[in-house]
């Protein structure tokens, strides 16, 4: 399979082309072994990624976001102009609650599928989920967030753009679910 980019390396005027999720197989790598979690696919293919202000889960603190190695320079990119657009001030990211972190890599289905979820391949990151519930129409980010609109120019998908019961607000992902 060719794409555009892998995500890797220094910024190019466009961003990276995310295969379709369909192709996170052969993009990615099978995270399954023998119809089941690989971890040697995960040693083979995580990495973990600094962000710049300090991340929690509840009142648990978060070192790092572990991801897929083919996306760790898009969201190290992406963190560092979210960290330049608020100014680089940890009380505007707790107002904002980008320190409130809900998960990235994840074995699991896609809820309600059978289908990999984007977290199983580490292309996947969840934020504030208790202000962005899945299936609501009402959530605290918007397509304006400073957040969402790094995520967007790097080529992510945001589930806030998703329609009907499909809206997930806190989901970005480095996976295109449209051609």
């Amino acid at each position: 399979m060719t794409l555009k980019s892998t995500g890797q390396g220094e910024r190019n005027c466009a961003p990276p082309l995310w295969p379709l999720q369909s192709q996170c197989d052969a993009y990615y790598g099978n995270p399954r072994g023998a119809g089941r979690y690989n971890p040697t696919w995960a040693k083979s293919n995580l990495t973990h990624v600094h962000c710049p202000w300090p991340l929690r889960m509840g009142e648990i603190p978060i070192p790092s976001i572990a991801i897929h190695r083919r996306c760790a320079a898009s969201l190290e990119r992406v963190l560092a102009r979210i960290w330049s657009e608020v100014g680089q001030s940890n009380a505007r990211i707790r107002e904002l609650r980008y320190d409130v972190f809900s998960g990235s890599f994840a074995y699991r289905a896609k809820r309600g599928a059978t289908s990999l979820s984007m977290h199983a391949y580490g292309a996947a990151i969840d934020w504030d989920a208790p202000d962005n519930e899945m299936h609501s129409a009402r959530h605290l980010f918007t397509p304006d967030s400073p957040l969402i609109r790094a995520f967007k120019e790097e080529g992510w998908s945001w589930g806030g753009d998703w329609s009907g019961s499909g809206v997930d607000a806190m989901h970005v992902q480095a996976a295109r679910v449209h051609a």
